[in-house]
């Protein structure tokens, strides 16, 4: 997810509350706030925003009820593995966990763990370098002590950042979730940061060194392709890819050096398109080992997208930009919406039409984009 997209001020009060110990408030306008993300869980429609908001519709978004959340720091993506199981992440690393199609939500995961998860396995791979220097010293190999020693400068800049979040209690965002079943999931974010898990995010593990990403650059979105193999895309141009289920991450040539803030999977034609700035969009149908870019008719920036029947692709960003690309991908029709709101995340609701969330909160369209002219409420859970 785009990262300026979340944001977020919340009113001063006179007296100070941790927003991961505070429940979300409850409010009938939550559909008509910043929302970040939506997911499907079954045919239900599950939303999540700022200031902790999550909403889930059954009526294919044309009504609200809002759920029970113990954060109100804002969430940034919701991601489902099944009609009941799910996953929410956002501001300060949290981890929110769902066993009930996303009406109530428990914390398994915060940015005070993560860092100390994140300090722990830098510190790990800092004396495990110091231990292959020495010995590289004693083999006499300058080649493999030039590399080493190169590793080992990074390995202690890593460290010293991860010991100054651990010690300040600075948290980062998380930006993307994804599970390929009720136990085995990610998380990715900002600088780099991404944990795994097997037990379905009772314990979480950093994974920063599995993967090809030695600048630390921000994960905005993962995709996955088939059981094996999974996508990555994040700042400048970045675009990873792993063969084996996650257990690595390799980076691939990008055609841009710009940032990426999305990728999806036409699963029908084994083609992925990743989107982000200025209306840049990439295509691979090799699995990231060769991407062309596209020509999307529009320089606004690309947030989130879907695809339909596994051909067709749909792709909403700022400014109102409402993106559709036919033949797999390879032309592209771009429309300004009514109103020109900024769209961070769209899917296709049961009934056939689009749901779309972002800064205007929630909108219906038509396959056309034309906006959908119906009432949006909330009603109490």
């Amino acid at each position: 997810m785009l990262l300026c997209f979340a944001s977020v001020s919340l009113t001063a009060t006179a007296e100070w509350k941790d927003p991961l110990n505070t429940p979300a408030m409850d409010t009938l306008l939550a559909h008509n706030s910043l929302l970040l993300d939506i997911h499907l869980a079954g045919e239900r429609l599950v939303a999540v925003g700022e200031r902790g908001h999550i909403i889930y519709s059954d009526d294919n978004g044309y009504t609200w009820k809002q759920a029970q959340v113990p954060v109100i720091t804002t969430l940034t993506a919701v991601y489902f593995v099944d009609n009941n199981t799910g996953w929410a992440v956002g501001h300060d690393a949290v981890v929110l966990h769902s066993n009930d199609a996303g009406q109530t939500w428990s914390k398994q995961f915060d940015g005070f763990v993560a860092n100390q998860k994140v300090y722990e396995q830098a510190k790990e791979t800092k004396e495990a370098l110091q231990d292959e220097l020495n010995k590289a010293n004693v083999m006499g190999n300058m080649e493999r002590i030039e590399d080493v020693e190169e590793r080992l400068e990074r390995a202690t800049w890593a460290m010293e950042d991860a010991l100054y979040d651990l010690e300040s209690e600075s948290t980062k965002p998380l930006l993307d979730v994804w599970f390929k079943n009720q136990n085995e999931g990610f998380i990715i974010g900002a600088y780099g940061m991404v944990f795994k898990t097997q037990d379905g995010g009772k314990t979480w593990r950093d994974w920063s060194t599995n993967m090809e990403n030695p600048n630390r650059f921000h994960y905005n979105a993962i995709v996955s392709v088939d059981d094996n193999r999974l996508m990555i895309a994040g700042e400048a141009g970045m675009l990873l890819r792993s063969e084996n289920g996650g257990q690595t991450f390799e980076q691939t040539f990008s055609p841009y050096d710009g940032s990426f803030f999305g990728i999806i999977n036409l699963k029908s034609q084994n083609v992925q398109l990743a989107f982000g700035l200025r209306g840049n969009l990439a295509r691979t149908d090799t699995f990231g080992s060769r991407w062309k870019l596209m020509n999307t008719g529009t320089e606004q920036s690309l947030i989130g997208g879907t695809d339909r029947m596994g051909r067709v692709a749909y792709v909403v960003g700022n400014g109102g930009s409402f993106t559709k690309g036919i033949d797999l991908g390879r032309k592209w029709e771009s429309y300004i919406r009514e109103g020109r709101h900024g769209a961070a995340s769209i899917v296709e609701a049961p009934a056939g039409h689009f749901v779309i969330v972002g800064d205007n909160g929630v909108e219906l369209l038509e396959k056309t984009g034309e906006r959908i002219d119906a009432t949006i409420t909330s009603v109490e859970g």
